[in-house]
């Protein structure tokens, strides 16, 4: 069972294994698992749909399953998400998905979670699930420090039986007649793997420079991603804005008050309500394995498909071309998926101080529109001239050719 939907070809995306403009996390060479955003439902829905039969016994959910219920499913996995404790996501290989993979109770490092999964037919019997399992296992052991992942499964099921055994899981507990199988109570089979059996089983990879969160590749040849932001983040944001706050005061005033707490309410109160209920995205720019710098959508209007694209990087990093790709890989992300309504964004803006050329030259660069100047524009609290570019779906699918990547000085917009 495949999306048809989706097509990779021989050429590979930049957000391979993942399909293109997803966040996601990489769990091998050709196996990651994308975070289920609720443009995504339709195609979870697909997946159930032609594999029903198969998956009813196992993922007794999927039995009565409709297009709402799934919808209703991804918003709440969506806010599980945004809370901190778990996801769901779809397990993707070679760019397309082939089945689910959820995390239930996160309990962060040193505590336990619980790990679900489903796969299509189709792809049974080809090692998928192992593989997938054995790198979301170096994930939250080795990136996330977790200190116990448990299975539950009905002990009937063999296949699934074999993979935990395969992966050095062992037996914990029988919870008596607690799911619902075939329409009978049954038994649930726990297993569990600790951090310590893990270790001493596997051992430690070899380091690795790509973020531990869920991401979007812009550039992997230059270890350059997007990643959405966790708390996790928190005390690395406010490190970075604080050694950048004299050169981000003059075009953002929000420099001023930054803190620890205030860096992690931005991170919980805002970049992850704001996914979850698509009002907004902030996220991370990653490059070599750290934090440089943030973007995002701002006053998103679903009724006529806009957004304003903002952005700021560490004083260390410009010069670089990283805030055009970036800004390409968002234009293209909002151009591209059905994120509002079923369908993508018609008109993306970036607005900029009238002396901040250097912010300026980055829409120029992107084929956006000079728009004109709005005159003593309210800006967080000052009055700046502002200049207002956009970029039409229709203009960018016209060109589909921004020019090439020219290294800037400061690259600082108003938020």
């Amino acid at each position: 069972m495949i999306d048809a939907e989706v097509e990779v070809g021989d050429a590979r995306h930049p957000n391979y294994p993942a399909p293109e403009h997803s966040f996601a996390l990489k769990l091998d060479d050709d196996l990651a698992v994308r975070l289920s955003e609720r443009h995504h439902a339709e195609s979870i829905y697909r997946l159930v749909e032609r594999d029903r039969s198969h998956l009813t016994r196992w993922v007794p959910w999927t039995a009565e399953a409709t297009k709402e219920s799934v919808r209703q499913l991804v918003a709440e996995e969506l806010e599980r998400f945004g809370s901190g404790d778990g996801w769901r996501g779809e397990l993707c290989y070679e760019g397309r998905p082939i089945g689910l993979l959820w995390l239930h109770d996160w309990g962060g490092a040193g505590g336990s979670t619980e790990v679900g999964y489903l796969i299509a037919k189709d792809h049974e019997g080809k090692g998928l699930v192992t593989r997938a399992l054995k790198g979301l296992m170096r994930h939250f052991f080795e990136d996330r420090g977790v200190g116990r992942v448990a299975i539950g499964l009905d002990a009937r099921n063999d296949r699934s039986l074999a993979v935990v055994r395969r992966l050095g899981f062992r037996p914990e507990a029988v919870l008596r007649r607690l799911i619902i199988v075939d329409g009978e109570p049954t038994d649930l089979s726990m297993f569990g793997l600790l951090r310590e059996e893990y270790e001493a089983r596997h051992g430690r990879s070899e380091p690795h420079r790509r973020p531990p969160r869920f991401a979007l590749a812009v550039d992997p040849a230059e270890d350059l991603y997007l990643a959405i932001y966790e708390p996790d983040d928190a005390p690395e944001l406010y490190r970075l804005v604080n050694v950048n706050r004299d050169r981000l005061l003059p075009w953002m005033p929000w420099a001023r008050d930054t803190a620890p707490e205030a860096e992690l309410r931005f991170v919980t109160q805002r970049a992850m309500p704001g996914l979850v209920s698509g009002s907004g995205l902030e996220v991370g720019i990653w490059s070599g394995g750290r934090l440089v710098g943030s973007a995002g959508l701002h006053d998103v209007y679903a009724r006529s498909r806009s957004a304003a694209i903002g952005y700021w990087i560490d004083e260390d990093h410009q010069g670089r071309g990283i805030v055009t790709r970036v800004v390409r890989a968002l234009v293209e992300r909002c151009f591209t998926e059905p994120l509002l309504g079923g369908e993508p964004f018609e008109r993306l803006e970036v607005t900029a101080d009238v002396n901040n050329l250097p912010s300026r030259a980055v829409p120029e660069r992107l084929g956006f529109q000079f728009e004109g100047v709005l005159r003593r524009n309210n800006v967080g609290g000052y009055t700046p001239d502002t200049a207002v570019y956009s970029l039409l779906r229709s203009e960018w699918e016209g060109s589909r050719r921004p020019t090439e990547d020219v290294p800037t000085a400061a690259v600082l917009v108003s938020p």
